[in-house]
């Protein structure tokens, strides 16, 4: 199921895509950033493989399906270190990638400052105590079905925005209230069907391949579409963006159902319901 998020409300930031050259692209965390096995264990993200089951949001336990990215010697990043009260270790992030505030906020990682407060993966705030930038050599992003991971006990996104905002930017002027958060879980839809359902993580495994600096062949195509969309005149944006968009909703639906059989049996009951009305209303007219 998704992660619980809250849109914050939001203004339009200065348009802007990320470079596309390059692997520290603000997409990742570092390899010494550590996450919960369900084993009980805490292991850094460098040491993590397909097929390992993590701590995600609300106490559950998902497995990564995929990196999109994996480096541990090539890419010399910077990363945003966040430390809270109770936080187990210190938290490297890029800039850009996206975590929860209280609430439930979708937030960039460069946005917080000391007092803020982060959602902890028990579901409870923490009081942001120290931040700064530092440059480590690697940089890892591991994939879970719910698009969330809790990484040194705070509760992280998958993903991360390639805007200056954690807000989709069609134009200048044509902010989406659709954080990266929720684009990233449903644009991945189609590789979490052909991971869990189609091929198998083992399959998913052997199958992942990555360019010279670490970044997913799943990660890195779309990516260099999606920002030479965003340079394209903003009818062409919208519309190629919408037509993509509802044929990925509709992926995502249907991953839905499959992974909820019960989903599957209420649509079809209400389908019944809707299909039995509609005779009676023709039987009586």
């Amino acid at each position: 199921t998704a992660a619980p998020f809250t849109a914050a409300p939001f203004t339009a930031a200065p348009f802007t895509a990320a470079p596309t050259t390059g692997g520290g692209s603000g997409l990742c965390f570092s390899t010494e950033t550590t996450v919960e096995r369900d084993d009980g264990s805490m292991v850094a993200m460098k040491e993590l493989h397909i097929g390992d089951r993590v701590r995600v949001a609300n106490g559950k336990y998902e497995p990564i399906y995929s990196f999109g990215h994996f480096d541990t010697s090539v890419v010399k990043t910077e990363f945003v270190q966040i430390q809270t009260t109770s936080s187990e270790g210190k938290l490297e992030m890029t800039p850009n990638h996206l975590l929860f505030q209280e609430g439930n906020q979708v937030v960039m990682a460069s946005s917080l400052k000391i007092g803020d407060k982060v959602v902890l993966a028990s579901g409870e705030e923490d009081t942001i105590t120290g931040l700064k930038t530092i440059q480590r050599t690697g940089i890892i992003a591991p994939f879970t079905a719910s698009g969330t991971i809790a990484t040194n006990g705070i509760l992280s996104s998958s993903f991360a925005t390639i805007q200056k905002s954690q807000y989709v930017s069609l134009s200048d002027k044509w902010v989406l209230p659709l954080t990266y958060h929720q684009l990233g879980l449903v644009f991945e839809s189609p590789h979490r069907l052909w991971c869990h359902h189609w091929r198998g993580l083992d399959e998913c495994a052997r199958s992942e391949r990555y360019n010279e600096e670490g970044m997913s062949q799943w990660v890195e195509t779309p990516m260099h579409l999606w920002n030479w969309l965003l340079q394209q005149h903003v009818l062409v944006v919208g519309t190629l963006f919408s037509m993509a968009f509802s044929f990925l909703c509709l992926v995502h639906v249907l991953e839905i159902i499959l992974l909820n059989p019960g989903y599957a049996v209420l649509s079809l009951l209400l389908v019944s319901l809707v299909a039995a009305r509609r005779r009676r209303i023709n039987k009586l007219t």
